[in-house]
């Protein structure tokens, strides 16, 4: 990737409410439609743990998601693999070799990191298809430098999560971030498909 012509893409993920039931599976199935006919779209991690609600939701968006390229991620290997995902995200390097090993080669193994280099080098070294870095505001400086090192250095793709604005994605896009993962608060302000779009037209 070259800083003359940085490309990032979106990576989404489910908002809280819709593992609780507080939001309607049909209608971010909806919502989640239009933001993909708005904007490029390349991953969508549907977040939580409980295997029931999970495979509900995943049920009603992984066959539209994938039919329109994006790539879906569930928490739980033993669910991705037997719902057909097409792989996992890591809250940690722990699990990494296991979850690996469970779900195979061609699956996609996405783990969050710190902010820190050591142990981001160790994930992507291990063969981690992505590291993604929390960015929380009063870290931002030292997350811009963070991911322009590892573009420079490292070809395992980087996910930049936390919440963006169009100012701090434009930022990040040209650091040479390859995905952006707005927070899943995203999902509850009032133009949604507009908010999301506004990050990847920066």
């Amino acid at each position: 990737m070259s800083a003359e012509t940085p490309t990032c893409r979106l990576y989404l993920t489910t908002p809280p409410e819709l593992v609780s039931g507080g939001v309607s599976v049909t209608a971010f199935a909806e919502l989640l439609k239009s933001v993909m006919a708005a904007t490029d779209v390349a991953c969508l991690r549907i977040a939580g743990q409980d295997p029931a609600r999970v495979t509900t939701i995943a049920k009603a968006v992984l066959p539209m998601a994938q039919a329109s390229g994006v790539a879906v991620l569930l928490d739980d290997p033993e669910l991705a693999v037997k719902l057909h995902a097409d792989g996992v995200h890591l809250h940690g390097a722990e699990e990494y070799a296991k979850v690996r090993r469970s779900v195979g080669s061609d699956s996609i193994v996405g783990v969050a990191c710190p902010l820190e280099r050591h142990t981001a080098m160790e994930v992507g070294e291990a063969g981690a298809d992505y590291v993604m870095f929390s960015v929380p505001a009063h870290h931002h400086d030292d997350a811009l430098d963070l991911v322009s090192w590892w573009t420079e250095i490292m070809t395992v793709p980087s996910v930049v999560a936390g919440a963006l604005t169009p100012a701090t994605a434009a930022q990040f896009i040209a650091a040479g971030a390859d995905f952006l993962a707005p927070d899943a608060a995203v999902w509850s302000v009032a133009d949604p498909v507009a908010a999301i779009a506004a990050l990847m037209k920066a």
